[in-house]
């Protein structure tokens, strides 16, 4: 059986370190796709409290000052701020898969939170490859593979990052029969780390090679991301990058906002049965969200993998968390 599923990427940008404002901007977001049908919203990395582009501005004192914001303004798993998150997801009955600062003692991580449309928390997993600007402020995960969550609205996983460009990641979630994929990035603001091109050209290799819808949120960073920085020099700024939504033959199925443009992504996605000679097949057709006009097109057209229910076979089980697949951390 076919069904058709809308989504949402977002494009936008953090309250930079402010964590309560921060969840706040989630909530709001959450409502407002759902509000347009929505039934599962991408946010991109590290949302909450946003990428630290600042690690790129050459001044020991004014780093070792920000990456103490960013600890205080990161969340924990089970906090009230990701409750409040989980019950905009029940509330709203949507999917959310987050990308979030995980504070744990004086350690923070890169962490993706998979929430379900009934506010269950199903997965957090810790980024574990973490570049070497990363290293200066996030600790590094587990190394444990991704999960494929089995839901009504069909299989769907997420990775950070230049996560979605590793073979084992990406070989485990094709192995699940992944349907929707979600390639979360960071935005760009600095003109000698790989940008919004690189970013477009992994999340349409993504698609192409699992055979997956790609949704692909994106931060801007405007110039709010500075603030406090007084006369220190500042990142070379550059294109921030648009957020994207992909088919499995990995054309877009909508177009996407303007660069710097605040606002969230639709799709409309036709998840299906398993085609006869085994190939992933889909249909999709988008709309994206603007302030002031929507605009449509229609997508390529070929069928995706149909859902089945069961336990997630590649999730490594810790010992929280009622979902089969457990709490994994990487």
């Amino acid at each position: 059986m076919r069904i058709t599923v809308r989504v949402a990427a977002v494009q936008a940008e953090p309250t930079w370190l402010r964590l309560s404002e921060g969840v706040e901007r989630v909530v709001e977001l959450i409502g407002a796709a759902a509000g347009e049908g929505a039934r599962l919203i991408a946010f991109p990395e590290t949302f909450l409290p946003g990428y630290p582009w600042w690690r790129w501005v050459e001044a020991n004192q004014w780093n070792v000052e920000y990456s103490t914001r960013c600890r205080e303004n990161s969340m924990v798993r089970d906090g009230a701020e990701m409750r409040a998150i989980t019950d905009a997801a029940r509330d709203n009955g949507i999917h959310v898969v987050l990308g979030f600062g995980e504070r744990q003692d004086r350690r923070i991580y890169m962490s993706q939170a998979v929430i379900d449309d009934s506010g269950e928390l199903l997965t957090v997993r810790r980024k574990a490859g973490l570049n070497s600007v990363e290293r200066k402020v996030f600790a590094s995960g587990t190394p444990n593979l991704p999960a494929v969550h089995h839901t009504p609205i069909g299989k769907y996983g997420a990775l950070s990052g230049q996560e979605n460009q590793r073979p084992l990641l990406t070989r485990a979630l094709r192995a699940d029969e992944e349907q929707i994929h979600i390639a979360a990035w960071p935005g760009s603001a600095h003109g000698e780390v790989a940008g919004p091109d690189s970013m477009t050209t992994v999340s349409r290799m993504y698609a192409l090679e699992v055979g997956a819808f790609v949704l692909a949120p994106c931060v801007v960073v405007g110039e709010s991301a500075w603030e406090g920085t007084g006369s220190y020099p500042r990142p070379v700024a550059g294109p921030t990058g648009r957020a994207r939504i992909y088919g499995p033959d990995g054309e877009e199925v909508v177009d996407a906002l303007e660069e710097g443009e605040e606002g969230l992504l639709y799709a409309d996605l036709e998840i299906g049965a398993q085609a006869v000679d085994g190939q992933q097949c889909e249909s999709g057709r988008g709309t994206r969200d603007r302030k002031d006009r929507v605009a449509t097109r229609r997508g390529s057209r070929r069928l995706a993998a149909g859902w089945q229910a069961g336990p997630d076979r590649w999730a490594l089980p810790m010992s929280l968390g009622t979902y089969p697949g457990g709490i994994a951390a990487c």
